[in-house]
Order: structure tokens, then sequence, then C-alpha cells
């Protein structure tokens, strides 16, 4: 599966796709909504959701890896 590919699939099959063979690193808050973070074949997906409903709104290939770090909560004791 190559971004492209995934990119043009319907939202259902992505949606299906990222929760069969994605593997989930984590979530944050982000205006108004629930963002997934997922890893699949050597890329990363955000999945967005509305907060306070179960659907998902959109689910986009992330480019800027910049992102990433707003899934890194780190506690400074646990560095030390």
């Amino acid at each position: 599966m190559y971004t492209r590919s995934f990119r043009t699939l319907p939202l259902t099959q992505r949606v299906e796709l990222l929760r069969d063979r994605g593997t989930y690193i984590g979530s944050r808050i982000h205006g108004g909504h629930q963002v997934h973070l997922y890893q699949l074949a050597g890329f990363h997906v955000e999945l967005w959701m509305r907060l306070g409903l179960r659907e998902v709104e959109w689910a986009e290939v992330v480019h800027n890896t910049d992102i990433l770090s707003e899934y890194v909560k780190l506690d400074p004791k646990d560095l030390l």
C-alpha cells in the first residue's frame, strides 16, 4: 500500500484498512476534533473525529512529520 493508493480509497475503506492493518500510535485534541494517529505500511495517517460523535470525518496521510511531536507526551521526571 502506498500513500497515493490509500488517498484514492473511499473514506469507509480507509477507516477499515486502518482498523484492520494499522498500528495505533496515539490521540490528541485539536479544534473540536479528536485526532487518532496510525502507522500503516511505512506512513502515518490521522483519523479525525468530531468531539462527542463516534463518526470519522476524514482520514489523511501525514506529510509533515513535525505533527508527530503532538502525540508525544513526556513527563520530565521520566527523563531523569
